[in-house]
């Protein structure tokens, strides 16, 4: 058993992962209680450690994680699985990871309830749904299983949300604050492109975007699109046809910046539009770049991948919990500080 976890190659790396964001937007609002996740419930509490740490042995910890998306099918997530992997590597912890193959939020409850049956030391998992998740995750909690939520944490108001403590971005937060940079940069009318109407974070995002912009006397709307990129872009581009007047587009990630990219080149938009996005990636940093994305906001998925796995850990091993939720964002990368993250987008970004 390692007497330390504080790796130099992770040290760095978390000393720029924490630097690289652009001071935030003009201080927004304060997010309405129900935005954010709630204060930790004490049977949440109770549960998210065992109470016989097992420091001493120097054995392996068998953490289960349960997420709604793979990087299989959306790029976002390699990097939170490569944090996941690296701190399982760390912390001699024997990781599995259990997602589904497609958007499916009914297959995750399935998916938390095999991991219960697995009997892990503990269990990590993204709450795209809390209510739809919620029987779930107490019957973990039930089976005395330590439960951290991350990336995605359970958005409900506090009088139903079950607690658990989260690690990820606020993200009513990050939608005002997006909505305040575009608005900034000239908006008029503005969409929110949502590749998961349902989740609840995504749609939080969507709600702060859109609260901001009417609060300041603009219209906005919401785009579902799907998964599948081409598909999306035409989705996309027969919304820009029906709304011509619409000028100001943000994307939730790389799976509604990509077939945003794709529509502007296809319609010969490129200048003519304002946009910005979630997330990071080789193609969003380049867009940045280029000037035609004003930002990414940044969660900084590694850490949230790393984290989950670590306090985990702890937990087990030493009797260390979160004393609060972990806010990793939101952070923007821009043109002034996107040259700090280009080398680690895909990867650590």
């Amino acid at each position: 058993m390692k007497k330390s976890f504080g790796l130099p190659a992770f040290a760095a790396a978390l000393a720029v992962l924490l630097t690289a964001c652009a001071p935030p937007a003009a201080k927004a609002p304060a997010a309405p209680a129900a935005q954010a996740p709630a204060a930790q419930a004490p049977a949440a509490q109770e549960a998210q450690v065992k109470a016989e740490p097992v420091a001493q042995t120097g054995q392996k910890v068998k953490i289960i994680l349960v997420a709604h998306a793979a990087s299989s099918w959306d790029s976002f997530w390699k990097v939170v699985e490569q944090g996941n992997h690296d701190a399982a590597r760390d912390f001699n912890v024997d990781l599995t990871i259990l997602a589904p193959d497609h958007w499916c939020p009914e297959c995750v409850v399935k998916l938390i309830d095999q991991a219960v049956a697995a009997k892990p030391d503990a269990i990590g998992i993204t709450v795209s749904d809390g209510a739809l998740f919620e029987d779930a995750m107490k019957r973990a909690i039930a089976a005395g299983i330590p439960v951290l939520t991350y990336n995605s944490g359970d958005q409900r108001p506090a009088d139903k949300n079950i607690g658990l403590i989260y690690i990820g971005q606020n993200e009513y937060l990050a939608g005002q604050q997006g909505a305040q940079r575009l608005i900034k940069a000239g908006a008029k009318k503005g969409v929110c492109v949502n590749q998961g109407v349902g989740s609840t974070n995504l749609d939080q995002r969507c709600k702060g975007f859109v609260d901001t912009m009417k609060a300041g006397g603009l219209a906005a709307d919401v785009l579902g699109i799907s998964n599948d990129a081409a598909q999306a872009a035409t989705t996309i581009s027969d919304y820009a046809a029906a709304h011509p007047d619409v000028d100001t587009y943000l994307t939730l990630g790389p799976n509604g910046a990509t077939p945003f990219y794709a529509f502007v080149k296809q319609e010969k938009l490129e200048g003519k539009l304002i946009h910005g996005t979630f997330d990071l990636g080789p193609e969003i940093v380049s867009h940045i770049k280029d000037g035609s994305t004003l930002f990414g906001i940044d969660q900084q998925p590694y850490i949230q991948g790393y984290m989950v796995v670590q306090w985990l850990s702890w937990g087990l091993r030493y009797g260390i919990t979160t004393p609060a939720n972990i806010l990793t964002g939101p952070g923007f990368v821009d043109k002034v500080n996107v040259a700090k993250v280009e080398a680690l987008a895909g990867k650590y970004r």
